[in-house]
């Protein structure tokens, strides 16, 4: 599984969200930059140590900025990592029946939100992932607004012509 996220996003994307919303305090040392913070309480690892390539690090940890990115709805999918079939040749005809063990640590209490977490594989067509709740909201706002358009087009021909 890879867990590079570069490979999906746009680069124009990843400089605007690493460059604005996500940035390290100045310095190289992440150690002393971060003296005298808290690790939030559910986390097994303070943030400068999230991954051990320093550019993948901190608050550019590319996982952390999935899972700090907001939700649209309030069920949502938050990718962790891609099986790159590309890179496994034995993965050609797909994923081989059998049972696979996941394990999920428990690090951020979800049920005293009421809330609950699933491990979905999933496959994506060229439309996207398989949530069709975002294409289904853009086809009724677009049909709404052409017909407004039309709507307010007869008006003002209507009008042009007294």
């Amino acid at each position: 599984m890879s867990r590079s996220y570069r490979m999906w996003r746009k680069q124009w994307y990843q400089r605007r969200v690493r460059g604005i919303k996500f940035r390290n305090p100045a310095g190289t040392d992440l150690v002393a930059a971060f003296n005298g913070t808290a690790k939030p309480p559910n986390w097994s690892k303070q943030v400068y140590e999230l991954d051990p390539n320093p550019s993948n690090n901190a608050f550019l940890h590319e996982p952390f900025i999935v899972w700090m990115r907001v939700a649209a709805f309030p069920t949502f999918r938050k990718l962790y990592a891609r099986i790159n079939m590309d890179l496994n040749p034995e993965l050609d005809n797909g994923l081989e029946k059998g049972k696979y063990r996941l394990t999920i640590n428990y690090n951020y209490p979800v049920l005293y939100y009421g809330s609950r977490k699933f491990f979905v594989l999933s496959t994506t067509s060229i439309f996207g992932s398989k949530n069709l709740m975002i294409g289904i909201v853009y086809l009724v706002v677009g049909a709404i607004l052409l017909i407004l358009a039309t709507t307010f087009a007869c008006i003002v021909k209507k009008d042009l012509r007294f």
